[in-house]
C-alpha cells in the first residue's frame, strides 16, 4: 500500500509558529508559554502528544437539564460546558473538543427543531466520545440517536407513509456528496429507515409493524434491508466517493478549504479508505508536507466557538466569567443550532459587520473584567501620565507587557505597528486611562487571533 508523504524536516528543531500552528488546528490555540514548553520536541512526537486523549478530563459534570429549568439556562449551561472543556491545556487533548464541532457541523442537528436539550446533549456527547474512532460507527449512532430521528423527521417515516429527509441527506451532506446516488436510491433507502423512529419515552426504538420488510434494490444491492445496512452499503459500496468526500471535510476543516480533486486529499485517503478511522487519519493530515505550509498557516479564519475559546484561554477566563452566550449567536455561531443541515461554512462565512461588533463588544468587556482583575500589575506606570511628561515605560514596552499579560506573540509587524501607533496616540493626547484599557483589549483583536 502507497504511504502518505511525510515532511523530510520532521525532526529537525521546530519554530515557534510550527508549534502555534498545530496547537491552533489540533485545538483552540495556545499561550506563548504553552508553544515554548513544547518546542523541544520532533514534529511527530508533537502530533502523537496532540492525539493523545489518554489525559482528557472525566466526563463527571454534566448541565443541568433538569425539566423545570428555563429553556434559555438549559442552552447556557449546555455552551457553558462544552466550551469550558474545549480551554483545557494543550496536554489535555483539546483535539477531543475539536472534533466534537467538526461532527456537529457535518451530522447537523438543531435544538430548535429538537426541541428537547437531553438529544442535543446526548448528541454531543456522542459526538465527544466517538469522534476519534470509526466514521462508520458514529454515522449510525448518530442517525438512530434522538436527536437526529427527529430534526429530519424519521422518526415519522413509516411504511406506506415515506419522509425522505433523512434518507436523502445522509447520503447527500453525510457520507457522499451529490452526484453519487439517484431518487431510485433515496426512495428505497427512505423505505429501509421506516420504523427506526422514537417510543413515547424519547428514546430510540426500533418498531417491526412500522418497517417496510419489503425487498428494496439500493445502489444495486437487493436485500431486506434496514438502516443500518444502508449506512454498510453506502461506505462498502461507495467506499472510494464517500472516502474522498471525507478527507476533503476533514482536511478543508484542519488545513484549509480544497476541491474534490486536490492531490492532498488523495494523500490523506490513503490512511483513510482502509478502516474509516478518524485518529490515524487526522495524524496523517497533520503529518502532511503541505499542513505546514504558508498556504495552510494563513488558509483559515477561526469560527466564532473557536474565537471565544482562544480569548478564553488567553485571559484565563471560564465561561461564567465572558458569558460566550452573550456574543456567539451576533458573530453568526449558536452552538447547538446550525442555521440548517448543511452547517456553517468557512472563513468568508465568518466575516461580517455584525460580527466585528460583536468582537468587539466582548473583547472590551473581558478587557474590563482584566482590568478589576489587575492584570498587568504595572499598568499604571506603563500609562499613567506624568507632569514632566514622560512615562515610565516607552511604547515598545507598554505593547510588550501587554501582549506578554495574555500570552499572545505576534507573528506580524503590521499588527505590533498598529499597537504601537494606538499607543503614541493616546499618549499625545494624554488620555491615560484610555490607553491603558485599550492596551488591554486590542491585543484581542489582532489578526494573529482572529486566524486559526
Amino acid at each position: 500500500m502507497p504511504r502518505p508523504m511525510i515532511p523530510k524536516n520532521q525532526n529537525m528543531t521546530l519554530s515557534y509558529w510550527d508549534v502555534a500552528h498545530l496547537f491552533s488546528r489540533a485545538g483552540f490555540g495556545a499561550t506563548e508559554a504553552e508553544v515554548l514548553a513544547h518546542r523541544n520536541k520532533t514534529w511527530a512526537q508533537l502530533v502523537d502528544m496532540t492525539l493523545d486523549t489518554s489525559r482528557a478530563p472525566a466526563l463527571n459534570r454534566a448541565p443541568d437539564l433538569s425539566p423545570g429549568r428555563d429553556w434559555y439556562a438549559k442552552w447556557v449551561d449546555m455552551v457553558h460546558y462544552w466550551l469550558d472543556r474545549a480551554r483545557r491545556p494543550v496536554t489535555q487533548a483539546p483535539v477531543q473538543e475539536k472534533m466534537t464541532l467538526f461532527w456537529h457541523g457535518l451530522l447537523c442537528s438543531g435544538l430548535e427543531k429538537v426541541g428537547d436539550h437531553r438529544m442535543m446533549f446526548e448528541q454531543n456527547q456522542l459526538f465527544r466520545t466517538r469522534g476519534l474512532g470509526n466514521t462508520r460507527d458514529v454515522v449510525w449512532r448518530t442517525s438512530v440517536g434522538p436527536a437526529m430521528l427527529r430534526y429530519l423527521d424519521n422518526d415519522e417515516n413509516v411504511a406506506g407513509e415515506l419522509n425522505e429527509n433523512f434518507s436523502r441527506e445522509l447520503m447527500e451532506l453525510f457520507t457522499l456528496g451529490v452526484g453519487h446516488f439517484n431518487e431510485t436510491d433515496v426512495r428505497e433507502a427512505a423505505r429501509a429507515w421506516t420504523g427506526h423512529g422514537l417510543g413515547d419515552d424519547g428514546r430510540y426504538r426500533f418498531s417491526a409493524a412500522l418497517h417496510d420488510s419489503g425487498s428494496k434494490v439500493f445502489l444495486g444491492q437487493r436485500g431486506n434491508w434496514r438502516g443500518q445496512d444502508i449506512i454498510n452499503l453506502l461506505l462498502n459500496h461507495r467506499r472510494d466517493e464517500h472516502a474522498r468526500f471525507m478527507c476533503r471535510r476533514l482536511w478543508s476543516f484542519f488545513a484549509y478549504p480544497v476541491d474534490l480533486n486536490d492531490q492532498v486529499v488523495s494523500d490523506i485517503m490513503i490512511v483513510y479508505k482502509s478502516k474509516l478511522e478518524i485518529k490515524p487519519t487526522l495524524r496523517a493530515i497533520f503529518m502532511h508536507p503541505k499542513f505546514r505550509s504558508a498556504e495552510a498557516r494563513a488558509g483559515l479564519v477561526r469560527s466564532p466557538i473557536e474565537y471565544m475559546v482562544a480569548v478564553m484561554k488567553h485571559t484565563k477566563l471560564s465561561c461564567a466569567d465572558t458569558h460566550p452566550e452573550w456574543y456567539l449567536e451576533t458573530m453568526g455561531q449558536k452552538p447547538f443550532d446550525p442555521p440548517n443541515v448543511s452547517g456553517w461554512r468557512q472563513n468568508e462565512y465568518w466575516v461580517s459587520e455584525s460580527a466585528l461588533w460583536a468582537k468587539a463588544n466582548m473583547a472590551s468587556d473581558v478587557r474590563w473584567r482584566a482590568s478589576h482583575r489587575d492584570d498587568l500589575d504595572d499598568v499604571g506606570d506603563v500609562t499613567s501620565w506624568h507632569p514632566v511628561k514622560t512615562f515610565k515605560h516607552t511604547p515598545q514596552a507598554a505593547v510588550d507587557m501587554a501582549l506578554r499579560n495574555y500570552g499572545i506573540r505576534l507573528q506580524s509587524q503590521h499588527s505590533r505597528d498598529v499597537l504601537l501607533d494606538y499607543v503614541r496616540s493616546e499618549r499625545s493626547s494624554q488620555s491615560s486611562w484610555g490607553q491603558r484599557f485599550g492596551l488591554l483589549m486590542l491585543p484581542l483583536l489582532t489578526p494573529e487571533m482572529q486566524l486559526a
